[in-house]
């Protein structure tokens, strides 16, 4: 890091980018090495299996977006399943209305346990990026 911060200071001195622009990578290197380093690591023991959803917002530079990290443990998820069974069927029955209103296809009565995993799985191999002029979020497991 120290040696990719020394060249772009080395260009900067050249007249090889101008300051901003140095601004700009030195910033960029330090949201990817920042995100790199709050990156969960697999388990070493050959499972591949999700542990976490992550949802990250980094604001863009000079917005005054905030910066949010929301790192959920899957397992709180299916637990979440398990209590849902204890929601009263008409308040099952406004969410469900809710969503249907929305257009999102849902059904909290039909979901199962075998489903969140089959979703975990596929989860694996997911990153959702979306870069705004005011942020960049970024939705992936690990």
């Amino acid at each position: 890091m120290a040696e990719e911060r020394l060249r772009i200071l080395t260009m900067l001195a050249e007249g090889k980018i101008t300051a901003d622009e140095a601004d700009k990578l030195l910033e960029a290197m330090a949201s990817r090495n920042k995100t790199t380093a709050t990156e969960e690591i697999k388990p070493s023991n050959g499972n591949t299996k999700c542990r976490y959803m992550y949802v990250k917002v980094e604001p863009k530079q000079g917005m005054p977006s905030e910066r949010v990290a929301i790192k959920v443990p899957l397992a709180l998820i299916k637990t979440g399943l398990n209590f849902s069974k204890f929601i009263p069927k008409e308040a099952q029955d406004k969410v469900q209305e809710s969503m249907d209103k929305k257009g999102i296809p849902f059904n909290m009565s039909e979901m199962k346990f075998e489903d969140l995993e089959e979703m975990f799985t596929a989860m694996e191999d997911l990153s959702i990026d979306v870069d705004t002029d005011e942020s960049t979020v970024q939705v992936f497991c690990r």
